[in-house]
């Protein structure tokens, strides 16, 4: 089976900097897959994007979309991009900017009209074709711009934070539409995003990128299962005994962080050695209220990863 994305040891460096923006990623991506892009700002993701969708070409490596080259026009027309700057004519009405793009794509509107009020219906922006497009909200014009990438439906669909700017209902209304198109054209779907419980609900793997470097590319319940650990929450009976909780499990080995009405402790064994906590909390007059066992989250673990990362390159650059 070909693969719906591949990348082979690409590197993108721009020039006059420092480092490589992307710095030899390789992974595969199978057709009909959903697949999030994890990291903090400057990382490398949209630049991996940007390579991925022929936008720009790799320094060196390679990347193909079902076989072929990015920048091969009969390539990109399996495409659908969301990016992250708009681009549109904002002294045009909406509707005549979803024209204009479908005659770059060589789409004829008489053809497509329909499928366009049916997305335009679908994201709640029927009422907005006859506006200017300056004169819509933030989270409009992310809707927006999903219509545009939906005018004909991609085998690739590329989204570069397509939830920024809209409120929960519009995020939710997004996430339902792109379950529908998925399930009912098997659309592989790559997509970038700083909410991370987004790309927890909504895709099957995740690649995790720091530096321009890949960490991890695998399922989000995979990724928390082999670097998420369990820790206790400890609500204290009394809000100003946090401080205390955390000095005598310090003394008992275990690390302590204040969060909002308790205090996570971790730690090596830190179950095993819950019991014996209790009892010196008792021993000093402070009383529990409750004890809840967690997991990690996926947020946990990403920070966890690019911590451990940049204390890795911290080392080395020091050595």
């Amino acid at each position: 089976m070909t693969a719906a994305v591949e990348a082979q040891d690409v590197v993108k460096r721009y020039h006059n900097a420092t480092r490589n923006a992307v710095d030899g990623i390789s992974f595969t991506i199978d057709p009909g897959q959903v697949v999030g892009v994890l990291g903090p700002n400057g990382a490398g993701k949209s630049t991996l994007i940007k390579l991925i969708c022929g936008a720009m070409p790799p320094t060196d490596g390679a990347v193909t979309i079902f076989g072929g080259n990015p920048a091969d026009s009969r390539v990109r027309r399996q495409l659908g991009a969301v990016h992250q700057v708009t681009s549109f004519d904002m002294m045009l009405k909406v509707s005549d900017n979803l024209r204009i793009a479908a005659a770059f794509r060589g789409l004829r509107w008489r053809t497509v009209r329909a499928h366009a009020e049916q997305l335009l219906e679908a994201f709640d922006l029927v009422g907005t074709v006859d506006q200017l497009v300056f004169t819509l909200s933030g989270g409009q014009l992310r809707r927006l711009q999903v219509v545009r990438a939906l005018l004909r439906v991609p085998r690739l669909l590329l989204l570069d934070e397509p939830t920024a700017g809209m409120d929960v209902a519009g995020r939710r209304l997004v996430w339902r539409l792109l379950d529908e198109i998925t399930a009912e054209h098997g659309t592989t779907v790559l997509w970038t995003s700083h909410n991370i419980d987004e790309l927890e609900r909504n895709c099957e793997s995740v690649l995790v990128i720091h530096r321009g470097r890949l960490l991890q590319h695998a399922s989000p319940r995979s990724l928390v299962e082999q670097f998420g650990r369990r820790y206790l929450a400890v609500r204290p009976g009394n809000a100003e005994h946090a401080s205390r909780i955390m000095a005598l499990a310090d003394r008992a080995g275990l690390h302590g962080e204040q969060e909002t009405g308790a205090v996570r402790l971790s730690g090596p064994d830190v179950e095993d050695r819950l019991p014996a906590l209790l009892a010196t909390l008792h021993e000093h007059g402070i009383a529990v209220a409750s004890v809840e066992v967690r997991q990690m989250s996926l947020e946990d673990v990403f920070m966890a990863l690019t911590n451990a990362d940049e204390d890795h390159r911290t080392v080395g650059s020091a050595a």
